[in-house]
């Protein structure tokens, strides 16, 4: 997991202005996440903890590291805040990562299904689990498990020497027990947990007539940022509570380490969602809100990229439905027209030269 592309990395390190970055805690003391109150002990069943990093500034990509004493056995615990609060879609990256790995070359799983479960025995069934017997590898046994925690989301991965998958499955237990994490699903995403099935109807994206970058204009900048900071900064009534489920996601296309092409229920031309690797990015590509005031001819397509802190930055738009790789390779590549972080909106002033 977390194995990141050397140009994608960039990108977003460039995006974010900030590396990872060590959280200082003495070696016998616990260390709690302030905004989840989750606590990770020095020791947790039996894994003494190694390091604590911050791929932010304000905890919304944490990674703790573990370890037995011999490091026959070893696990990471993600915590962040994903764009999108969904246990399928961060379950189905995270099992991609680990199954396109060259030591999964033989792997297999201990369940044909991945199973939903509720951690600690309690609430509905929101989280979804699977362990993995290692056929050649130096490694026997990799298990992973991903739970929700309201808007966040808590992911374990334990990978064992000679522990088989059903004794590691054991362990997994016994290190989400220690964790007591307060498992919490969201009024948009509630339990049970489904896993993400491919899409009836797959888009072609081969097929599709190559889409040309647009260039920027000032309309189009600001309408992008507008309608991201809406969907970023939407919280349901606090009295009522009322939120629409989400309706299931589906995987549009083979996944890949990369990336994962998702869609709710419309066609692929009402735009899509890529999950970015397993760390809780996502791009949002859907319809340009002037092309639709305006009534153009052609339909531009917007293209925005949402961080683990509820940020986001909006990059050109393409003249069509862009193939997914056109996508990614904008994000890795390209420079983001404007970038919204809450109520404020900042727009690169060479995105608005010629409009």
């Amino acid at each position: 997991m977390r194995h990141w592309g050397l140009a994608a990395l960039v990108a977003l390190a460039t995006a974010t202005g900030v590396s990872a970055r060590n959280l200082e805690v003495p070696a016998n003391k616990g260390w709690m996440h302030a905004q989840t109150r989750l606590v990770v002990h020095s020791s947790v069943a039996g894994l003494s903890r190694i390091a604590i990093t911050d791929a932010t500034t304000s905890e919304h990509d944490i990674a703790v590291t573990l370890e037995n004493p011999d490091k026959s056995v070893f696990a990471t615990l993600f915590l962040f805040h994903p764009s999108v609060p969904s246990v399928p879609l961060w379950f189905d990256r995270s099992r991609t990562a680990i199954e396109e790995r060259r030591i999964f070359e033989k792997g297999a799983p201990a369940s044909a299904d991945p199973i939903a479960f509720a951690p600690l025995d309690a609430g509905p069934a929101g989280a979804l689990r699977q362990s993995y017997s290692l056929l050649s590898s130096p490694y026997r046994s990799t298990s992973l498990a991903v739970i929700p925690m309201g808007e966040w989301m808590l992911v374990v991965r334990l990978t064992a020497k000679t522990l088989t998958a059903d004794a590691l499955d054991g362990k997994m237990n016994e290190v989400i027990a220690a964790l007591k994490p307060i498992v919490a699903t969201t009024a948009a995403y509630p339990g049970p947990a489904v896993p993400i099935r491919p899409c009836a109807v797959q888009t072609d994206f081969a097929h599709l007539p190559k889409a040309k970058m647009e260039k920027p204009g000032g309309a189009d900048v600001v309408g992008n940022l507008l309608m991201s900071a809406v969907m970023a900064n939407y919280k349901p009534d606090p009295e009522t509570h009322v939120v629409k489920p989400a309706t299931a996601l589906c995987r549009d296309g083979a996944a890949q380490t990369a990336y994962g092409v998702y869609r709710w229920d419309e066609p692929a031309s009402d735009g899509y969602t890529i999950a970015l690797y397993d760390a809780g990015r996502t791009v949002s590509v859907y319809p340009g809100i002037m092309s639709q005031i305006e009534k153009r001819k052609t339909m531009s397509y917007s293209v925005v990229l949402h961080h683990v802190d509820d940020s986001a930055d909006s990059y050109p738009s393409f003249d069509g439905l862009p193939r997914p790789e056109q996508v990614f390779d904008l994000i890795a590549k390209g420079t983001p027209s404007a970038r919204s972080q809450g109520k404020n909106v900042s727009i690169n002033a060479s995105a608005l030269r010629g409009s």
